[in-house]
């Protein structure tokens, strides 16, 4: 039925993210089951844009949507251009705009909640007004969607749960050395407030100052003032030599399996595709108890979760960590490794979508 559909897929940039990241792979999918898929985007970024080349993904990028009017234009067109069988939005902005244009113009709509709403104030209940108008909500988080059927019941008849997809296949484990006495530990995470990365300094410089050895990547898209801030506070513990920050990189499974284990202290997530990632690979995870991190890592896998508003408490897991053997750390790399087989599927991510297409 969907062979042939054109499928518009709307993001507000190709930056390097987990929405981006979830889209192309469903945009993948969808492909492989015969459907035309085209990215829309607007804001100029084009971070992943080899990837959807690379793919033969359409790409339309709406360079004259710069303002809020001319914005509401150019999705105008794009949809009456196109015609298609279902829009797909993972951005806020977008979603509230094609919602406003389904009240003039009937179209399939699917609109997606990538994160997990703190509290709601003006612009989120006018978003979540806005959804009356969409044919269906996807949170991709239990977290999520228990918010939303708490705090916004109007809409509980269109909401459903899609967990993230996860290519077992390209994050895969990869034998590596032997620990040696510095443990090597990831994180991939913008540099954002929500991410918690004063704190993990902070503690960092304890586990440091406690005689531990441990040296930390951080890969992540960088945000002002933020990161000025991080790097006063690395200065200021002294902590430069021992903690590392790059920007992103588009193949970031071949990061992995260079460390000895991964760690996101974020204080508040949707469903974090870099956890699932690190267990795909078979590396142990330190993160933050919050949100849907404890559904994804199970209960006995042996990984490390802490509070992360409790520096204390991150730092005990980080020294726990520390002090895990090369036994040890295959073990729970393993445990990971097959919680991740049972948990992500391609036909049960992209077949849930082909569900809410075809009524």
């Amino acid at each position: 039925m969907v062979k042939g559909k054109t499928i518009l897929c709307f993001i507000e940039s190709l930056e390097a993210g987990g929405a981006q990241r979830q889209l192309i792979a469903l945009a993948s999918l969808l492909k492989d089951r015969g459907c035309r898929p085209v990215f829309v985007t607007y804001h100029p970024d084009d971070f992943y844009a080899d990837s959807l080349d690379t793919l033969g993904i359409e790409h339309v990028f709406l360079k004259s949507a710069k303002g809020k009017l001319s914005r509401i234009v150019a999705f105008w067109n794009t949809i009456k251009a196109h015609a298609p069988f279902c829009v797909i939005s993972f951005s806020e902005s977008a979603s509230m705009i094609l919602c406003t244009l389904r009240l003039f113009h009937r179209f399939p709509l699917i609109v997606s909640e990538r994160n997990a709403t703190q509290k709601i104030r003006f612009r989120e209940w006018l978003r979540f007004q806005l959804y009356r108008a969409a044919d269906h909500v996807v949170c991709n988080s239990t977290s999520k969607y228990n918010f939303v059927m708490e705090r916004v019941p109007h809409l509980a008849k269109k909401t459903h749960v899609i967990h993230n997809y996860l290519d077992t296949n390209l994050f895969k484990p990869i034998h590596h050395d032997s620990p040696s006495a510095s443990k090597r530990l990831l994180v991939v995470a913008r540099v954002a407030p929500q991410k918690n990365m004063l704190r993990f300094i902070e503690a960092l410089g304890k586990v440091r100052d406690d005689g531990y050895q441990l040296i930390v990547d951080w890969y992540g898209q960088p945000t002002e003032p933020y990161l000025s801030r991080c790097k006063q506070q690395m200065e200021a513990l002294g902590v430069g030599d021992i903690l590392q920050i790059h920007t992103p990189i588009s193949h970031v499974e071949e990061l992995y399996n260079r460390y000895d284990g991964f760690c996101l202290p974020s204080t508040y997530e949707g469903f974090p595709n870099v956890i699932g990632e690190a267990m795909s690979c078979g590396i142990p995870v330190l993160c933050g108890n919050v949100c849907d991190n404890q559904f994804i890592l199970g209960e006995e896998g042996g990984n490390l979760v802490f509070d992360p508003f409790s520096v204390e408490d991150m730092k005990e897991k980080m020294e726990m960590f520390c002090n895990l053997g090369n036994e040890q750390l295959e073990a729970i790399g393993m445990a990971n490794r097959k919680r991740a087989l049972e948990l992500f599927s391609s036909d049960k991510f992209v077949n849930a979508y082909l569900h809410l297409m075809t009524p």
